[in-house]
């Protein structure tokens, strides 16, 4: 009895009829992905020694690209280069077309098609994108996915391909099963999602937390309960999703004329950060072998998903990377810690944290005065040279010490940054958004930001990543910022907008009462906005 309970209160239902699965039941969501971006590929490409087309002009087909949530927005915001999006999805097709009207673009084209029709006539691309696609493909379009890489790839071009890897899924393979008995029957794709996630949930609450299959239930269950139900549907509910080993995908690439570039998530790995026996057997597998070095890599993290990059096999690559390399390029980093919690001069252990949560830690008086000044001028991206000056000179007179041993200072700050990037907790770039940190006079955001506002809370920013604003006035601003109004006038305007019945929000400076709009309350959000990376330089 007491069993019976459990399931009926986790919502589990018995299977009913079997129906359809598609795309077209449950779209996929549409988002922008930070690691397919042109300016992202790039970077990696330029820093293994290879010559990529620059992002502001290049051409860039995106292979299952749905509505076009991802290609639209680099569309948006790089106008001289060209975009080819390809969907077998005609209703998602007709949603990204939609949206393309509405913001004016010319330098883009949708096509509902299949991915086994394409070939060569398509032509040749600088940038290849096949996000979310290989896993959940049978074989032959997975070759097909690969030959078009080979066929239409650029000399200096980079292709990229993500797809659930071993062998962390494993572990996702285990609850993956259970949930595909489960719903077996079960035809609607809301209540398929409702009684998968209901399932691990109830299995998870009845196992033993002590051990090791409860702890799995359980971490897979939290996984669960935060993926979006159609994401849940799509990838996990899946029958015929199937995860690689790296070496399998690496393998029939080599079969297109294509050899590994690196990994666009996490592009380098630094042995230092690793417990000393894996270190050192890693350490001890040349760079010719790079491949098998990732593969152990895999190993040792547990990795269940992959971002891999893939150029032409004629390509000669530079491994490893150096660290120095980063010196040509340019640096930002959310960092959130202030001045007024450190002294930069002061010779002591400092603790910075960034705003996804991690930490850099350090004693280095030149790398503290960086980091200060990148969270200062943070979403903005400074060349390796301005930063070192502009960390001299917050040293105050800490400075003449670092000045009279600058080379070594400035090796020592470089390795620190390197040893960040790894971690992802620095961005290097080569070709950096033109983001601003301080409020023109006329602030202006995209276009394609602006009619988001409009539809809703997700917006795209000119990182090309996914920024939820939550308050309404926020979004009401970000309307307004075409470029044509003073901060005056957009008090003045966004008076007009919002209604008495926003004003009850104590970050906008208005009252339910007295639906004012301050200037304080304005500029407050336009820095948040600014900080958003929303605001074009």
């Amino acid at each position: 009895m007491q069993h019976q309970a459990t399931s009926r209160g986790a919502g589990i239902e018995p299977p009913s009829a079997p129906g359809p699965f598609a795309y077209d039941q449950l779209p996929y969501p549409g988002l922008p992905f930070a690691q397919t971006h042109p300016g992202r590929l790039a970077t990696l490409a330029a820093l293994h020694g290879m010559q990529p087309a620059p992002p502001a002009r290049c051409r860039v087909l995106e292979l299952g690209c749905g509505d076009g949530g991802n290609v639209i927005p680099m569309a948006c915001h790089l106008p001289e280069s060209v975009f080819i999006g390809v969907d077998l999805s005609a209703p998602a097709i007709e949603r990204g077309r939609r949206i393309i009207g509405e913001v004016g673009l010319r330098n883009i084209e949708l096509h509902a098609g299949d991915i086994a029709e394409l070939g060569p006539e398509l032509g040749e691309f600088d940038y290849i994108i096949a996000h979310g696609v290989y896993s959940w493909v049978p074989p032959a379009i997975r070759a097909k996915i690969l030959s078009i890489f080979g066929d239409c790839l650029a000399p200096q071009g980079v292709a990229f391909v993500s797809y659930n890897c071993y062998p962390g899924s494993y572990l996702r393979d285990l609850t993956r099963a259970m949930m595909l008995f489960h719903v077996r029957a079960i035809p609607d794709p809301q209540q398929r999602t409702r009684q998968a996630s209901a399932l691990i949930h109830a299995l998870a609450q009845a196992s033993n937390e002590n051990d090791l299959y409860g702890q799995l239930l359980r971490s897979q269950s939290e996984r669960i309960r935060t993926t979006n139900p159609a994401v849940l549907y799509h990838d996990d509910l899946d029958a015929g999703a199937t995860p690689f080993f790296l070496h399998q995908v690496l393998e029939e690439a080599a079969r297109c004329g294509l050899q590994y570039l690196t990994d666009a998530h996490q592009p380098l790995l630094d042995v230092q950060d690793l417990p000393e026996p894996v270190a050192k057997l890693l350490g001890q597998i040349p760079p010719e072998d790079w491949v098998v070095r990732e593969q152990y890599f895999d190993f040792v993290s547990g990795r269940w998903f992959r971002d891999t990059l893939l150029c032409r096999h004629t390509v000669e690559l530079r491994r490893p990377v150096a660290a120095d390399r980063i010196r040509d390029f340019y640096v930002s980093a959310e960092i959130v810690t202030t001045e007024t919690a450190i002294d930069p001069g002061k010779i002591e252990t400092a603790a910075f944290k960034t705003w996804a949560g991690g930490t850099i830690s350090t004693d280095h008086g030149l790398a503290k005065a960086a980091l200060l000044h990148l969270g200062s001028i943070w979403p903005r991206a400074i060349r390796m040279k301005d930063l070192a000056a502009a960390a001299v000179a917050r040293l105050g007179p800490a400075a003449e010490g670092v000045k009279q041993n600058f080379d070594e200072e400035l090796e020592a700050l470089t390795a620190i940054l390197f040893r960040s990037f790894c971690a992802r907790l620095v961005q290097v770039e080569a070709f950096p958004p033109p983001l601003t940190a301080g409020i023109s006079e006329r602030p202006q955001a995209s276009l394609l930001a602006r009619k988001q506002a409009e539809a809703g809370n997700v917006i795209t920013d000119l990182q090309h990543c996914a920024i939820v604003l939550e308050e309404a006035i926020c979004r009401r601003l970000l309307t307004l910022l075409d470029g044509t109004r003073t901060v005056d006038q957009l008090v003045t305007d966004l008076t007009i907008a919002v209604p008495a019945a926003d004003g009850a929000n104590g970050t906008t400076g208005m009252t339910a009462a007295q639906p004012v709009v301050s200037r304080e309350a304005v500029m407050r959000n336009l820095q948040l906005l600014a900080r958003c990376g929303l605001l074009v330089a």
